[in-house]
């Protein structure tokens, strides 16, 4: 009888070549329905999809802690409950990139796990048939070792240490971001959240076939890019909130940072035509689709659209209803946000602040910019209304992480009284009226405005107070240095070769 499979190793180039390994063996093994993308997600999906095999990965699925002692400690303790918890009926394993010696392989292996893989590279004929078979202490004792972890004394002084660091590490946090309280309460929220679903696309390799995967994600040479969740949203309808955030979307993808734009879900569908998706795929579906109640597994269904290297996360607008709060569960709005592995992550909120759980987002959020227009009727309706999306823009608007953006602002603008006395403080840039022409013609080409002969300087200069907040000053530095440099260093690449030649290199 097939044993079922569930992947856990948190890189899609990965996870698709050992879905397609699995698929060649439909005798033995079946895929799990579900992917782990996180995790604080891991040991709930476990538990809910009981598989036979869990196939983890120590360095790509992605954590919540940034250093690396504190990563190992949560993945041995939650090894050890899973050995505890299941025993023998759960095969555990442990894919990484870590040198024979290391001691953590020594600790795993003494929680009986026998299955690791160590190296960037292997056979997958050979990890097949070694799943096949039993579990075989003969293929981990060369990682036991006498070191600190097979000293029981020392392991507990070392969990003991690592304990300190993680509350030195969180009041450090705390200390830096004085909402760190309310973070970690609203982001406890997603491990509410029972299901996980993700449709991947299907390649085709070989059984004896060895890959390599080399991540570059968060790290532009040799300096390190935290990922960044930016909001963007505007008290008005018609103020340029999609507008600015395609641009810094395009912007930020140019200079070679991985980025993904959101549509709000509760707006009209407005990005799918824009960027002309129907030529993309007429079966592309957004993930909040992914995540609904609406899903019908037998229709076809692509959630991924990557345009001009700006992942897209949008509604199909005939194929997809219009989102009502109901629909779509702050655990859900959560999923879809950190379902990419994209460094930055734009979620334009257009005129949807009325909704709660954007009010609860906006507190994990690193960053939020309201999008403001020189028309005096519009600015006293943002002073003076009572509408509580307008209050709640006017609290937030006093946090830190908030700044204000003027769209077809003029310079000479920001010398009147009015806004000088308003706005100079929290006003962090401005855009000017761009000639309708222009932004129609891109739009006919379906392309960025920032693609456009002539506004690629002008809108980098506009946008970049912007990008000094997201980016670390000193990316930003090389970056204006060697212009081009960094393109697509954020990517991911593969190189897939056979066990007796080198084959093609392809970067996904």
């Amino acid at each position: 009888m097939p044993r079922k499979v569930l992947i856990a190793v948190g890189d899609k180039s990965y996870t698709d070549i050992l879905i397609n390994t699995f698929q060649q063996h439909t005798e033995d093994f079946t895929l799990s329905s579900q992917e782990v993308l996180h995790r604080r997600f891991l040991q709930e999906i476990v538990e809910i999809e009981t598989p036979e095999i869990l196939i983890i990965h120590d360095y790509y699925l992605e954590s919540d802690y940034n250093r690396q002692e504190l990563k190992d400690k949560e993945l041995i303790s939650f090894l050890k409950d899973m050995r505890i918890q299941f025993e023998d009926s759960l095969r555990i394993v442990y894919l990484c990139e870590r040198p024979k010696g290391d001691p953590i392989l020594s600790t795993i292996v003494s929680l009986g796990i026998m299955d690791i893989f160590n190296t960037n590279s292997f056979d997958l004929s050979v990890f097949v048939e070694q799943l096949k078979g039993k579990p075989q202490f003969s293929k981990v004792a060369k990682f036991l070792s006498s070191e600190i972890y097979s000293d029981t004394s020392k392991v507990k002084e070392v969990e003991h240490r690592s304990s300190e660091e993680e509350i030195n590490e969180n009041e450090s946090e705390a200390d830096e971001n004085p909402n760190y309280e309310k973070q970690k309460q609203v982001v406890q929220k997603v491990i509410e959240k029972k299901v996980v679903q993700k449709v991947v696309n299907k390649t085709t390799i070989k059984r004896d076939y060895t890959f390599h995967v080399h991540n570059h994600n968060e790290k532009i040479v040799g300096i390190p890019v935290k990922k960044k969740l930016v909001m963007i949203g505007s008290p008005i309808e018609r103020s340029g909130s999609t507008f600015i955030s395609h641009l810094l979307a395009r912007c930020l993808a140019k200079m070679g940072v991985s980025t993904t734009y959101v549509e709000s879900p509760f707006s009209k569908s407005y990005t799918y035509d824009r960027f002309f998706g129907h030529l993309y795929s007429d079966e592309y579906k957004s993930k909040f689709y992914q995540f609904s109640k609406y899903i019908d597994p037998k229709i076809k269904s692509i959630y991924d659209w990557s345009k001009s290297e700006v992942d897209i996360i949008c509604k199909h607008p005939t194929k997809e209803p219009l989102y009502q709060e109901e629909d779509v569960s702050f655990d859900a709005l959560i999923k879809v946000l950190f379902s990419s592995n994209s460094t930055v992550t734009i979620m334009d909120v257009g005129t949807d602040w009325q909704y709660e759980l954007y009010q609860d987002v906006f507190d994990i959020a690193d960053h939020a910019y309201f999008i403001l227009e020189p028309d005096i009727p519009f600015i006293q309706h943002f002073e003076e209304s009572s509408e509580k999306s307008i209050e709640f823009l006017q609290k937030q608007l006093q946090s830190d992480k908030s700044s204000l953006v003027g769209n077809r602002f003029d310079k000479a603008l920001m010398k009147n009284e009015l806004l000088k006395d308003l706005y100079l403080e929290k006003m962090i840039t401005h855009l000017p009226s761009f000639p309708v022409t222009d932004v129609f013609q891109a739009q006919f080409q379906g392309l960025f405005l920032n693609d456009t002969k002539d506004y690629e300087k002008q809108l980098e200069s506009s946008l970049r107070p912007l990008l000094e907040d997201i980016l670390p000053g000193d990316f930003l530095k090389k970056q204006k240095k060697a212009s081009g440099v960094f393109k697509g260093l954020f990517n991911k690449k593969i190189s897939v070769e056979k066990a007796e030649s080198k084959g093609e290199e392809t970067t996904v």
